[in-house]
């Protein structure tokens, strides 16, 4: 399952050389929090979900990764450690760039330039999403997920993601995704099956992830 198409990834002539690709299945861990951070990341094509325990050893997500961010930043520091888990949320693809290769291809103010501002840009998204997370309810941001990722299949317009995929991308429990993807099924506005959704009303669908449609169950 790939979430989209991959891109070309736009990058400085002294980093391209240096990135070592690895492909990952899905709930494959790239690295574990705590751990010398030996390489920077960028993402390619699918999702990549960073994630910390809580006391009680419950995972929570704090991230999901687009195509195009960079994460494993901790590699610039001295002696740096990773902040969070990270792993495969969905089949994906990663660029790796080892310490040694990271710290020499930093020499160049071309590669300083272009690795800042995706940090910054990764900062800006994690800020609009806990603003998203924070101001709006759970059932247009599902609809909005549902909307992105439709696409044609053997039984109509079908979401191949799992319940929990789609909690980690939202930034919410499971048993929330759960419940309000059952509130839409009882609407008719889609069919649950295993790990994929069916979306019976796409426009239907595309209302509610604008806010135009009612939000009552």
């Amino acid at each position: 399952m790939r979430m989209r198409p991959e891109e070309p990834v736009d990058l400085p002539e002294a980093l391209a050389d240096a990135l070592e690709p690895l492909s990952l299945r899905a709930g494959r861990e790239v690295f574990a929090e705590g751990e010398p951070a030996a390489a920077l990341y960028l993402v390619a094509a699918g999702w990549v979900r960073l994630y910390r325990l809580s006391p009680k050893g419950r995972e929570v997500t704090t991230l999901v990764l687009d195509p195009g961010e960079l994460f494993g930043e901790e590699a610039l520091e001295e002696e740096g450690r990773y902040a969070h888990h990270a792993e495969a949320l969905t089949p994906a693809r990663v660029l790796r760039l080892p310490r040694p290769g990271l710290l020499a291809a930093w020499r160049s103010a071309e590669v300083r330039r272009w690795l800042l501002e995706r940090i910054v840009r990764r900062l800006h998204a994690a800020q609009d999403r806990y603003r998203e997370r924070r101001y709006h309810e759970v059932l247009p941001r599902l609809a909005a997920l549902l909307v992105e990722q439709m696409r044609p299949g053997l039984e109509g317009l079908e979401v191949p993601l799992s319940h929990e995929q789609m909690s980690h991308r939202l930034g919410t429990g499971r048993d929330t995704v759960t419940r309000a993807l059952g509130a839409l099924a009882l609407r008719d506005l889609l069919e649950i099956n295993y790990r994929r959704v069916v979306v019976l009303d796409p426009e239907a669908v595309r209302r509610l992830a604008s806010g135009l449609g009612e939000d009552r169950e």
